[in-house]
């Protein structure tokens, strides 16, 4: 492909336009009070350039509720910017498959040889073979030692062939391993954001196509912060999975529980309306705030965990975005409202479950 010409001017805007990006994102580092990390640069560079409007738009989600958190974007750059786990293990599948299979073809290419050697050798047994005894004795010989070859040989194809099927169903249950590994939050064990997403994607898609009802619910933990901030990071990792535990003991088979980012969860409950869907949070709510969680180094209780709920219905053939922020508009509206509720979305304003 031959490269695009550009001219000066060109040039020159292109270089102001960067420019002019970089120090937004710088501002918007100093004015979350971030550090000016790589990573966390180049959230805020792709945001101001407008090259991934669902970036932005998760920006825009987080704005709205306060500071962007170090948690925030640490999500954000996990998601958009850094290359897939299971990607760099098709790639390693896929040579260690290669180099299998070329040295089984190539034990069965020396085996076609052998097979077109051994075809020659029986041409000779001509008419004229068979009247010179010398030859004939020759010829059978060659045989012989050909046929012996061609057995040794099919026996250690066998024998490669077999490995190597050994070897690429092993490869396959590593690649399955890990494309599991990398769609699971390694603290809770649930699914985590970006298979969060396709699920969302997906079950969207189904209710649109079955003209079914799709629900979302979406669970921040209250002062989670004051729970890390006094107590300790080791113990909020204890609360975050005590929670998970709680929601996904809750929940039904079909329905999808995922740790939505920091401590935050969202549950996807297919063949559900908003009304049900209130009354499963509501369930889950209670069930939360009766967790009694105690330090085992000292015996201290850490008091009341408890959590807000936000939840929405899909409008079937919505921009699953849409269908997000609904509920996460409802999430603020229980915690604006006192914090440990359910809020659902109504036309003018919030309901609340009790």
């Amino acid at each position: 492909m031959v490269p695009t010409l550009q001219s000066p001017s060109t040039r020159a805007q292109r270089m102001q336009q960067i420019s002019a990006h970089a120090r937004a994102a710088i501002t918007s580092l100093q004015e979350n009070g971030l550090p000016p990390s790589p990573p966390y640069y180049t959230v805020w560079f792709e945001h101001h350039a407008g090259r991934k409007p669902e970036l932005s738009h998760a920006l825009d989600l987080a704005a709205a509720r306060g500071r962007v958190t170090d948690t925030v974007m640490d999500d954000l750059s996990a998601r958009f910017f850094q290359p897939q786990t299971e990607f760099k293990a098709l790639s390693s599948a896929l040579t260690r498959i290669s180099g299998t299979l070329r040295e089984a073809l190539g034990i069965m290419a020396s085996h076609g040889a052998d097979a077109v050697s051994f075809g020659d050798s029986l041409n000779e047994l001509s008419a004229e073979a068979l009247l010179n005894p010398e030859r004939l004795q020759s010829v059978l010989a060659r045989l012989v030692d050909e046929a012996r070859e061609m057995t040794r040989r099919t026996h250690e194809m066998g024998r490669k062939i077999a490995h190597s099927a050994q070897q690429i169903e092993s490869l396959r249950g590593e690649l399955e391993d890990t494309r599991k590994e990398a769609n699971t939050d390694a603290l809770t064990g649930l699914p985590n954001r970006r298979a969060f997403d396709a699920h969302l994607r997906a079950m969207a898609g189904q209710a649109t196509e079955s003209d079914q009802p799709l629900s979302m619910i979406l669970i921040d933990i209250d002062h989670f912060k004051s729970i890390n901030d006094r107590w300790g990071h080791p113990v909020g990792d204890a609360v975050l999975r005590r929670t998970a535990i709680t929601v996904a003991s809750l929940l039904r088979d079909q329905d999808v529980a995922a740790r939505f980012g920091g401590e935050e969860f969202a549950v996807l409950l297919p063949r559900t309306l908003a009304g049900q869907a209130a009354q499963i949070a509501e369930r889950i709510r209670a069930g939360v705030a009766t967790q009694t969680l105690t330090l085992r180094t000292t015996g201290d209780e850490l008091g009341d965990i408890t959590a807000s709920f936000g939840v929405a219905g899909y409008r079937g053939g919505e921009q699953t975005a849409a269908f997000l922020s609904r509920a996460d508009q409802a999430l603020y509206d229980a915690k604006k409202g006192g914090r440990n509720r359910v809020c659902g979305e109504q036309p003018a304003r919030a309901q609340r479950w009790a």
